[in-house]
Order: C-alpha cells, then structure tokens, then sequence
C-alpha cells in the first residue's frame, strides 16, 4: 500500500452560515441606545422618588449618581473579559444583567434595594457599551465600517438625550415605577435578537493576572471626584470636601502609576500612546462634557430667562439629538470616502461655530435662534463622532478591539458625568443661593450677573473646543 499523502486529503468541512451584517448592527444598536437611555430616564423621576421614599433629593440623586459610577468602574473589566472570552459571550451576558437590574429596579419597595438594582444594571450596561463598537467593527468591512459605527454612535447619542424627554412624558401619567418595566419586555425581545446573529469573535488571548489593587484604586477615584462635583453642583462647595477631593486625585494619580509599571494593569494606559487614540480620546472627552454640559444649562436660559414653558424648552432641546441622528450615519459614510481626519475637523469646526453663537445670546434672543444653534452642535456631534471612533479603533490590533471599546465608552461616560456636573456649578458661582432658586424664584434684579454668567459659560467651552481643534490639526498633519 503506497504511502497516503496529508495535501490529498479533503475533510468535510461545515459550510458556516453568514450573517447579513444589517442584522449584527439591529442585534447591537438597542443596546447601545438603552444602556444610555436609562441614565437620563430617572433625572426627571427624582423629585417624584424623593416623595415616594421619603428622602432628600441629595440621597435620591444616588439612583442615577450609583448607576453612572457602576458603568465606568466596570468598563475596564469588562473589555479585558470581552478580550478573553469572546465579545458575544459579554454582550449577550450583559443584555440578560442590564434586564435583571431593570426588573429588580421596578420591583423595589426601598432606596437601597432600588440603588443595589441599579448598580446591577450599570453592570450590565457597561458589558454592552464595552463590546459593540468592538463587535461592529470586526464584523463590518472596512468600506462600510463608518457607516456601520455613525449608526451605533447616532443611538448612543439619542439614548442620551432622548431620556430625560421621554422619562418627563412617561411620569406624567405614570409612577416612577413604568421607566424600569418599560425596559423589560425590551431587552428580553432584543436579547433574543441578538443571541441569534451576532456571530462569535473569540479573540483566544491568554488568561492574565487582574489587577485588585489597581480596580479599586480607580473605583475610589473615580467615586470620589464624581461625588465631590455632585454635591458642589447641589448644595456648593463645604470645607469636608477638600480631603475628599484630595483623597480622590490621590488615588487617581497612585493608579496612574501603577498602571504605567504592571505588565497587565486594570487599565492599559498605554494604548493611548499612539497619536490618534491619544487626540481621540480627548476629543470624546470634550466634546460629551460640552454637549451635556450645554443640554444641563440652556434649559436654565430658556425658562429663567425667556420665561418659555417647561414643554416648549423640552420641544426645542430636540433639535439637538435630531440632528445627530440625522447626520450620524452620513458622516461615516463621508468618512469612508474623504478620511476620518477630514470629518473630524470639519465636525469641530461646527461645534466652534454653535458655541460662539450660544456665548452671544441676550434676554431678547429668539428661541428658534437658540433652537438653529442646538441643530447645530446636534450636526457637529453627529459628524465628528463615527469618523472619531474608527480612527481610534483602527489603531489597535484584533486582539484588543475588546480594551479600546470599553476605553471609548469609559471616556463617553466620563465626559458626560463632568458635564453634567460642570453645568450647574458653573451656574452656581454666578448667582446668590443657586441657579435652580434664582429661577424657581422668578427674580431678574440679578438678570445682568446671571447673563454673564450664561455667556461666560458658553465662551469657556468654545476655548476647550479651539484647544482639542489645534491639537487636532497638528497631530493629524503629522500623523
């Protein structure tokens, strides 16, 4: 019998069943707009919880406040685990925790049960947006990937904004109790979808130490600085805070540190040492804190100043995540043909041109002038953000797709905590007591000082724009 040769044998292979990559992307949006939608959806139940439980607004505040803090302090991990274990694996796991923590969040009688349910779904929601740009990015082609990644950044955006307004109408009608059962049936539908085609990207890198000492140093951090700016927006900055803050950026600093020192720190820092992932990620960074922090003052403008209702201000902030969701998908699109570098220039460019125009309004400005310049920063939200992702993206290996999304979401969710924060307390040094009195008091004898403060406000945020815009340039010009 002649000797048998390997390169003449066939085995049977299984024909692997492809998926239409339309359906990767309608398997991945939900989540990506849910896990941001429900950080906004109880802002406006807060007053109505603090009745219900029979606390302060302050300790209330800690039902968005835990949720926001769960997100960022469980992205790193779950990159690393997305990394190890297969993006779907994660993703899919987190729709199933994020719906847990919805049903549990309904069903709570107390404020801690309701704050511990939170925390879960903050989990969750980090397992989500720490994984789909990653799994989009694997499974798209590169002449659609812009595409693919405008629309995931268009429903991050809407979740965002899209909450606080529909979170109003719902608790008009309802109790606060129908923003969680409201996500249920949702998720258990979307869980379905997305267990069924997002394919498997199993990366197979090898298990690696986690770093405790690192986690919880970034978790007391974190914590810490966020809470601080909390209660400075709140009640105004009181003397115990000054160890706080210090024990914060401490910690923060300790945990730079060390991540610069471990081979496998919680946190690889050094993924942002290229060029571009380094400008990327502070363009999100800025960019989110001027958009919410904008979205948290303007109704201040609106009501305090123009004296319009509280549903016609509401009508006009959607101008804002319009736009975005208009332009979203167009700009990956664009990117695809004229370069990400372009687009992202372009998008803070119209940013610059939206701020300049918010630092010039006056108590005579036309609401549908405030209403063209929020279609504006919608617009230049909407550009910059897809072509911003893939640069960043394409930066990094197929063995870290998992890292660099959760470094993306973290950085998204980080930007949005400090705006959300920096809005108020920027108010507040302008104004005796706080800006949430001097409109609820109806009191213009100080209309001056305040205005002041509304355009000081906008023309700060317009030098944080002209900054990441000059660096922008030069870095793309050499890069």
């Amino acid at each position: 019998m002649g000797k048998l040769n390997s390169e003449h044998i066939v085995f049977p292979i299984a024909k692997e069943k492809t998926i239409a990559p339309v359906f990767i992307l309608f398997a991945v949006c939900p989540g990506a707009f849910l896990s941001h939608f429900s950080a906004g959806l109880v802002n406006i139940a807060l007053p109505q919880m603090s009745l219900f439980f029979q606390t302060s607004l302050s300790i209330t505040q800690w039902v968005v406040t835990a949720y926001l803090l769960a997100v960022m302090i469980s992205l790193p991990l779950m990159g690393k685990l997305a990394d190890l274990f297969g993006m779907k694996e994660i993703h899919n796991i987190g729709y199933i925790v994020f719906g847990i923590g919805a049903l549990l969040s309904a069903a709570s009688h107390s404020l801690i049960f309701l704050i511990a349910a939170r925390i879960i779904q903050g989990v969750g929601a980090a397992m989500l947006q720490s994984t789909n740009m990653a799994i989009i990015a694997a499974n798209y082609p590169g002449e659609n990937r812009g595409r693919a990644m405008g629309i995931v950044g268009t429903a991050v955006g809407l979740g965002a904004l899209l909450g606080p307004s529909i979170g109003g109408f719902l608790i008009n009608i309802f109790s606060w109790e129908i923003l969680f059962w409201l996500q249920v049936p949702i998720v258990m539908i979307v869980s379905i979808f997305s267990f069924r085609f997002i394919p498997q990207n199993n990366s197979g890198r090898k298990h690696t130490p986690f770093d405790y000492t690192g986690a919880a140093m970034f978790a007391f951090g974190i914590t810490a600085v966020i809470y601080v700016l909390n209660v400075i927006g709140d009640n105004g900055f009181t003397f115990y805070l000054i160890p706080v803050s210090f024990a914060g950026v401490l910690s923060i600093w300790l945990f730079v540190r060390r991540s610069y020192r471990l081979e496998y720190p919680f946190i690889q820092l050094s993924l942002f040492k290229p060029p571009l992932i380094k400008i990327g990620g502070m363009t999100i960074i800025v960019s989110y804190m001027i958009t919410f922090s904008t979205m948290v003052v303007i109704p201040f403008y609106l009501v305090g100043v123009l004296e319009t209702t509280t549903s016609f201000a509401g009508i006009l902030l959607m101008a804002y995540p319009l736009l975005m969701a208009i332009t979203g998908p167009i700009s990956g699109n664009l990117a695809d043909v004229f370069g990400s570098k372009k687009v992202v220039i372009i998008g803070l460019v119209v940013m610059l041109f939206s701020l300049a125009g918010l630092g010039l309004i006056t108590p005579g400005t036309n609401t549908w002038k405030i209403a063209a310049l929020l279609c504006l920063l919608g617009l230049a939200m909407g550009v910059l953000t897809s072509p911003n992702y893939t640069l960043m993206i394409g930066q990094v290996s197929k063995e870290l797709l998992g890292t660099i999304s959760s470094a993306i979401a973290l950085l998204r969710n980080l930007g949005m905590a400090l705006g959300t924060a920096f809005g108020v307390t920027f108010m507040n040094l302008w104004v005796e007591g706080s800006i949430t009195e001097w409109m609820s008091n109806g009191n213009h004898e100080n209309l001056d000082q305040v205005m002041l403060g509304f355009q000081s406000f906008f023309w700060f945020l317009l030098l944080l724009n002209v900054i990441i815009l000059l660096i922008g340039i030069k870095i793309f010009k050499n890069n």
